[in-house]
């Protein structure tokens, strides 16, 4: 994609390199190689900051595509999870027809063709909203260079949200009967229950390594989170529970939950190989998240300590005194969750 006049280069070099894309600029007459990085977001987010001149950017000339493009640079390299990242490039390509015109020249009618080329796609309010989310960042990168005057994506309208599923937790007499079924589908049923009283998303379990179970001290740390809150927390094991998770350290692959290949899997690998099949079997409807508010229910009604429950969910802590001078131990998150998990 062609860049600004002055702007700079990526490009990726030829043959098997470590990192395979070069920045390039032109100063004072000669081209000038800044740096090399390992993918092309990496190598496009230097030259975006090297390139700290707003006037560079010409209002009458830049389009679309290359505010998208230096958006991204800026933005994905930020992001905590690739399906975010995916997220967004889905939404870019639903903004076909604004690609080529200059950014400038974008009226509110454009955005509304763009809305009802995603809604005849047969794509509804998610994809929608995912959409006009993207168009928002760009009307407000645009808006600090001084490419436009006016927001038109805050004018924008798309669909009423259609309320499909209400979300609910397990009760007791379905967590009793996945308790006594265990021995009909082992594997699944054990770990549906271990993603249960981890009280952790879907997204976080599939993410868990073995290298970050803590078998002795009975607890794992959560890496991959989509919030600042959840990365890097301590989850307890339940005493009733860590055998099984013996059992997972013992099994091939880098993650206690693995496809038979030892691959880490998808949110829909997850679900087709494991949740859903136990939904199935036991006559259950429920969610992967649903096992989250199922935690936390149970914690609740059992009126264990507030800031335990933000610890063990990976809520963010409100209020200097829950966040700076309450320090909680292992052992009071281990105390909670043995409690619950009898």
């Amino acid at each position: 994609m062609k860049l600004p006049n002055g702007f700079g280069t990526v490009y990726r070099l030829q043959g098997n390199r470590r990192r395979p894309y070069v920045v390039k600029k032109t100063i004072q007459g000669k081209q000038k190689a800044l740096g090399y990085f390992a993918t092309f977001d990496e190598a496009m987010a230097h030259l975006v900051d090297h390139n700290r001149n707003p006037a560079l950017l010409s209002p009458s000339m830049t389009t679309f595509s290359e505010v998208y493009t230096l958006w991204k640079a800026k933005h994905f390299p930020e992001l905590r999870s690739e399906s975010a990242r995916i997220s967004y490039r889905n939404s870019y390509r639903h903004c076909s027809r604004l690609h080529s015109m200059k950014f400038v020249d974008i009226r509110l009618p454009h955005l509304d063709m763009v809305i009802d080329d995603v809604r005849a796609a047969g794509c509804g309010y998610p994809t929608q909203k995912k959409v006009r989310c993207l168009l928002e960042q760009l009307y407000k990168y645009a808006a600090k260079y001084d490419l436009i005057t006016r927001d038109y994506a805050r004018y924008l309208d798309i669909d009423k949200p259609k309320k499909i599923h209400i979300k609910k937790p397990f009760t007791v007499r379905q967590r009793n009967k996945l308790w006594r079924g265990i021995d009909d589908m082992p594997y699944e049923v054990k770990h549906v229950l271990m993603l249960l009283y981890s009280g952790c998303r879907v997204g976080e379990y599939r993410h868990i390594k073995k290298t970050d179970v803590k078998i002795k001290r009975r607890f794992f740390i959560v890496r991959h989170s989509k919030t600042d809150a959840g990365a890097g927390r301590f989850v307890p094991i339940p005493k009733k529970l860590l055998p099984w998770y013996e059992e997972a350290m013992n099994s091939p692959g880098e993650y206690i939950c693995c496809r038979a290949d030892g691959t880490r899997h998808s949110y829909d690998s997850f679900r087709r190989s494991i949740f859903d099949p136990v939904m199935q079997h036991f006559h259950l409807n429920h969610t992967p998240h649903e096992c989250r508010h199922t935690l936390a229910s149970m914690l609740d009604s059992a009126d264990t300590n507030r800031t335990v429950t933000k610890l063990i969910l990976g809520h963010s802590l409100e209020g200097i005194t829950e966040r700076v001078y309450t320090h909680k131990s292992i052992h009071e998150l281990l105390k909670a969750i043995d409690h619950v998990c009898t």
